[in-house]
């Protein structure tokens, strides 16, 4: 079941104010300690996309190592900015494997500011996150409130990422879930329309292939 409940609640406090709180840059990481709807009011709106997918991590051998649900989720604040929401949900408990990172696609060009929700249900919540140097993909990592990671049977905190976009498109991205032993499975998700800065790199793509078909003419 969706945990809409909250948010539903935190609309009304939710502000034109959309100053991004903790920024993550490309290419930085930056510690992840919770926030709430008080003090990350440009992370909170409404729910305009919603969905949970089952999923299965198997070993080399085709061992069944870790089986749950992720939950996905796009609110849209006041300004209309967009925040991309994760969480591990309804996860089978006696298997052996272990998350220890969660990660997605997508925020090329965008800036983010990436925590987890302290007022949203969930049990373990990462320690940090990370963003690559071309700025596509955002990383939660552990300890996992002190463990090695997510182990079956748990859930984990709902994890986000606030940007300035104002547009998704769904099932445009991809979330990796990766095990402690290596293993991962991934899976569709939404994510911004490509951001100012992927739509540059695009574009003087086209004029350079464009360019080159020209030569060879």
């Amino acid at each position: 079941m969706l945990r809409t409940t909250l948010f539903s609640l935190v609309c009304a406090i939710t502000t034109a104010s959309t100053a991004l709180g903790g920024l993550l840059s490309p290419g930085s990481s930056v510690t992840t300690t919770g926030t709430n709807a008080l003090s990350s009011p440009h992370a909170y709106g409404t729910l305009v996309h919603a969905q949970v997918d089952d999923f299965n991590i198997f070993s080399s051998f085709g061992a069944l190592l870790y089986n749950g649900k992720l939950e996905s989720m796009v609110f849209q604040n006041s300004a209309g900015e967009l925040t991309f929401d994760l969480a591990v949900i309804d996860s089978e408990s006696g298997l052996n494997g272990v998350i220890a990172e969660i990660g997605r696609n997508g925020f090329s060009g965008w800036t983010t500011d990436v925590d987890w929700r302290a007022d949203a249900l969930g049990l373990k919540d990462p320690a940090m996150a990370t963003r690559t140097f071309n700025g596509d993909k955002i990383e939660w990592k552990g300890p996992w409130s002190g463990t090695s990671g997510i182990f079956s049977g748990e859930t984990s905190r709902m994890m986000f990422a606030s940007t300035d976009a104002t547009a998704f498109m769904p099932q445009s991205a991809i979330a990796r879930i990766t095990l402690t032993t290596g293993e991962f499975v991934d899976i569709e998700v939404a994510a911004p329309i490509p951001g100012p800065g992927a739509l540059a790199l695009l574009g003087l793509a086209g004029c350079v292939a464009g360019g080159r078909r020209r030569r060879r003419g």
